[in-house]
């Protein structure tokens, strides 16, 4: 299995990054390192994260959700949000 990321999750995590680094950088680069080690246990258990009515299921790392879908054999990080403040739609 690998993991790839949409442009959606890229952005939207690039958003909370530089969101945190406006604060403190250190804490930045600490949540992004916990954030791809979370990612790549998937690797080893894909079906870790809790099943979404669409079929999709859903990381949680800290106070973030990470949808994302299964396909064949790759795990694609859909996108990341903060509670309600997702929507699924493409802008």
């Amino acid at each position: 299995m690998r993991i790839r990321r949409s442009g959606r999750f890229e952005n939207e995590l690039n958003t909370i990054i530089d969101y945190i680094a406006k604060d403190k950088k250190s804490a930045a680069k600490a949540f992004n390192r916990g954030l791809q080690l979370a990612i790549e246990t998937l690797l080893d258990h894909p079906h870790r994260g809790r099943p979404t009515e669409d079929g999709g299921r859903e990381l949680i790392y800290r106070s973030y959700t990470i949808p994302y879908v299964i396909d064949g054999e790759d795990i694609v990080m859909m996108g990341i949000f903060n509670q309600n403040e997702w929507s699924g739609e493409e802008e």
